[in-house]
């Protein structure tokens, strides 16, 4: 259950795609990478991703595009930013908006940081067509978003579900992914805080984070691995490594 920052405004595309990259990290850590946990910045992807991949097209509007943002992520490209690094401004919904039309936000731009971004990007990456490549995506430990005009209920039902409701341009991240005959789902994170009522596990009954809805496979085949939807998983993501542990390594 990462800290993560509230969508302010319509960002959902960096903010998303901040949340795969949290969450790798943990995973790579997990799996013995030398690196050490950086939260990142929502403003720095989505502003990368709508000025210099979107080339500017959405200037004076809000929102981005699920491919606009694969490229930003992707090796040679803008990467992410630390939320640490020196004079990053904390998030905000005007961060977003002026970093989004290539403003100055007290005097900073995103482009101040594209050298430090660009060392932090996912060596691999796919766009996800059916359920099948989606399944081993996740199970090796590939983290994904979706970009779609289709949405879900706020709240589960009583079988601990989110249903099929509403069309709206919106991006959220994949999470999770059980593949059992007798009921597969996906389990998708919005950005949108306590506001879709809080799922338990099906098998050990543990919490599970904040913001996370449970779609039934059907429902996420039907409404999300379509012509129109974007889905996207990543992998071996550059991390963040404290330079005083690099520097022990060398000298050891």
């Amino acid at each position: 259950d990462l800290p993560t920052d509230v969508q302010e405004t319509g960002d959902c595309v960096g903010a998303s795609m901040t949340d795969v990259i949290n969450a790798m990290q943990c995973i790579e850590i997990a799996l013995g990478e030398p690196e050490q946990f950086e939260q990142t910045l929502i403003s720095y992807v989505y502003a990368y991703s709508r000025v210099i991949i979107g080339k500017n097209q959405l200037k004076g509007g809000a929102g981005s595009v699920g491919s606009w943002m694969a490229k930003t992520v992707s090796t040679g490209n803008g990467g992410c930013l630390s939320k640490k690094e020196n004079g990053v401004p904390a998030y905000s919904g005007k961060l977003s908006d002026q970093w989004g039309d290539d403003k100055k936000y007290d005097g900073i731009s995103f482009r101040d940081y594209i050298d430090e971004g660009d060392d932090h990007t996912f060596s691999g990456g796919a766009r996800i067509t059916d359920w099948s490549q989606l399944r081993d995506g996740i199970i090796n430990g590939w983290l994904g978003t979706i970009a779609s005009n289709r949405g879900y209920t706020m709240k589960p039902d009583s079988d601990g579900f989110h249903r099929p409701r509403g069309t709206w341009s919106h991006q959220m991240s994949i999470m999770a992914l059980c593949d059992d005959p007798k009921q597969s789902w996906v389990g998708i994170k919005n950005q949108w805080g306590d506001q879709h009522g809080r799922l338990t596990d099906f098998e050990t009954g543990e919490p599970w984070p904040v913001g996370m809805l449970r779609v039934r496979r059907e429902d996420f085949e039907k409404k999300h691995l379509t012509r129109d939807a974007e889905c996207f998983v990543y992998s071996g993501l550059n991390g963040f490594v404290d330079l005083a542990d690099d520097l022990e390594g060398l000298l050891i």
